[in-house]
């Protein structure tokens, strides 16, 4: 499935610009990975606990059907969205229109690089298709650390992970789009160094999908 959705995503991926969303290309890809990155969000929520009065964020929320699904679930609480791309903080702001007019959730225009947000502030922190793209993971992960309450909880959803029996499509793309993909090994390696007390990995039985949870 997940190489039948790379291959017929292909020219609009390209145009829409993963790394950076602009224009109107920009703005079709963000629909489409709506639509695309559904059932990935769906599974990949099972994974962590969000309750009704929590404060969460969601990094790289690009059309911002995450932080929809999350508002689900967090109905008294509030959800943040922070992306890079401009063109992705006013998809994710059309998209999530009434929560934001209720009160519920805002949309933010920042990096993972530099968070503004105080120490401890979210009990949950997802991250969804965007791990790739962040420079310098290392120090990006603490400081998504830093933002996360101690016993909070970091949630990494990912379409593709370092496995030997990736097809060569996809391993094109990964050079192509010059993506961070670790292994299982070296996601949790990388989540210890960060502050993460415990991690979990999980995996979808027949996608290259995984779920990285990392608990501080």
């Amino acid at each position: 499935m997940a190489q039948e959705d790379w291959r017929d995503t292909d020219r609009m991926t390209a145009e829409g610009n993963p790394r950076r969303p602009e224009g109107e290309a920009g703005r079709a890809m963000l629909a489409r990975m709506n639509e695309s990155h559904a059932r990935l969000v769906d599974w990949g929520l099972s994974h962590i606990a969000l309750h009704a009065r929590d404060t969460v964020l969601d990094i790289g929320c690009g059309g911002g059907n995450t932080l929809a699904r999350m508002a689900e679930r967090v109905t008294e609480g509030h959800l943040v969205g922070i992306d890079y791309a401009e063109t992705s903080v006013e998809a994710s702001r059309a998209f999530n229109a009434a929560l934001i007019a209720a009160g519920r959730m805002e949309i933010l225009h920042g990096s993972v690089e530099n968070l503004p947000f105080v120490d401890g502030h979210f009990d949950a922190v997802v991250t969804v298709e965007s791990f790739y793209f962040w420079p310098n993971p290392e120090e990006c992960l603490k400081e998504v650390a830093r933002v996360v309450k101690k016993g909070g909880t970091f949630l990494l959803l990912a379409e593709i992970y370092g496995r030997d029996d990736l097809p060569d499509s996809i391993r094109e793309k990964i050079v192509g789009y010059a993506l961070t993909n670790p292994t299982p090994d070296e996601f949790e390696r990388l989540f210890r160094a960060a502050g993460f007390s415990t991690v979990e990995t999980y995996f979808k039985d027949g996608e290259y999908w995984i779920a990285v949870r990392g608990v501080h």
